[in-house]
C-alpha cells in the first residue's frame, strides 16, 4: 500500500510541470473593471427644470408639457414628443419616465457615475456586460417608449437604445468628454446613440453594442458610420436640431442650431 501511494505521488510530480504549462497556455479573460459603486437605486432623481428657448422671452416649463401630455391617452403619452414653442419649431423634446410623467430629454442625464475610472472605454464595456437590450413595449406592457434616467439605466437590468445611450453619455460627460445623445434613425428605424467628441474628433458610439471593446481606438469615427440619420442631439444642458433635411455624419457645424438650454431645478 505504501509503495502504491509513493508511486502515485511520483507520477503526479512528474505530470505537474505539464499541467502548469497547460494552465498558462489558456487565454486569460480581460480583467473586469473594479466596481466602486456610488449612489443607490432607491434614490429618486430630480428631473424638474425649465427650458430657455433661444429667440423667445417666455420659457417652456415642465408643467406646461405635462398638462399638454395629460390630455393624451396612456399609449399616446408613451411616445417621445418634440415641442414647438411660440412659433419656433423643434425647440426641445420630452419623454415619459418610469414615474409615468413626461420630462425634458436633458433631465434624464442626472450626473450619475456608477464608479470612478480614467479609461474612456470602460463605460461602453460595462454596458456590454451589465445591461440587456429589450424593447420598451415588451418591458412596459405594450407602451411604445419609456425612458430611464442614467441612474435607473445602470440599476435596471433591461432597457432599449435610449436607456443605453443616456447612461453612456452621462458617464462620459463625468469623465470630461463632450458627449451627446443623438436621436434619429438607424437603417430606417427610430434609434438613439452617442456621439463623443474627443480631441476634436467625433466618434459614434453604439451604446447597445455588446462587443466588449477594451480600447478607445476601436471606437468608430462618426464620419465613417453608415446607416445613421441624426435629427436631434442633447446633453445635460442643451438641445440641438438640424437645420436641413439633408443627411449628415457631422455633429457640429452651421447645419446645427442650439435651440434651447435646460435649467435644472
Amino acid at each position: 500500500m505504501r509503495l502504491l501511494l509513493i508511486g502515485v505521488l511520483l507520477g503526479f510530480m512528474l505530470l505537474l510541470p505539464e499541467l502548469l504549462l497547460q494552465r498558462n497556455s489558456i487565454p486569460q479573460p480581460i480583467p473586469q473593471p473594479q466596481l466602486r459603486e456610488t449612489g443607490s437605486p432607491d434614490v429618486r432623481d430630480n428631473q424638474k427644470g425649465t427650458v430657455i428657448v433661444k429667440g423667445v422671452s417666455a420659457p417652456l416649463t415642465e408643467s406646461t408639457v405635462q398638462n399638454a401630455v395629460g390630455k393624451r391617452s396612456e399609449q399616446e403619452s408613451s411616445y417621445i414628443s418634440v415641442w414647438n414653442w411660440q412659433g419656433l419649431e423643434s425647440v426641445t423634446a420630452s419623454a415619459r419616465g418610469l414615474d409615468k410623467l413626461h420630462h425634458f430629454a436633458n433631465s434624464y442625464l442626472v450626473g450619475f457615475q456608477p464608479f470612478e475610472t480614467r479609461e474612456l472605454w470602460v463605460p461602453l464595456y460595462t454596458l456590454a456586460i451589465r445591461k440587456e437590450y429589450q424593447y420598451d413595449h415588451l418591458q412596459y406592457a405594450g407602451l411604445a417608449d419609456i425612458w430611464q434616467t442614467s441612474r435607473q439605466a445602470y440599476y435596471q437590468k433591461r432597457g432599449d437604445c435610449e436607456d443605453h445611450a443616456i447612461l453612456l453619455a452621462d458617464w462620459l460627460i463625468n469623465l470630461g468628454v463632450d458627449a451627446r445623445v443623438a436621436l434619429g434613425t438607424h437603417k430606417g428605424q427610430g434609434h438613439a446613440w452617442v456621439v463623443a467628441i474627443v480631441n476634436g474628433t467625433e466618434y459614434l458610439l453604439e451604446a447597445t453594442s455588446k462587443r466588449r471593446q477594451s480600447n478607445w481606438q476601436a471606437m468608430p469615427l462618426a464620419a465613417l458610420a453608415e446607416g445613421y440619420e441624426v435629427e436631434f442631439q442633447f446633453n445635460r444642458d442643451y438641445f440641438w436640431a438640424k437645420t436641413t433635411s439633408a443627411p449628415t455624419r457631422k455633429y457640429r457645424g452651421s447645419h446645427w442650431i442650439r435651440k434651447s438650454q435646460f435649467i435644472r431645478g
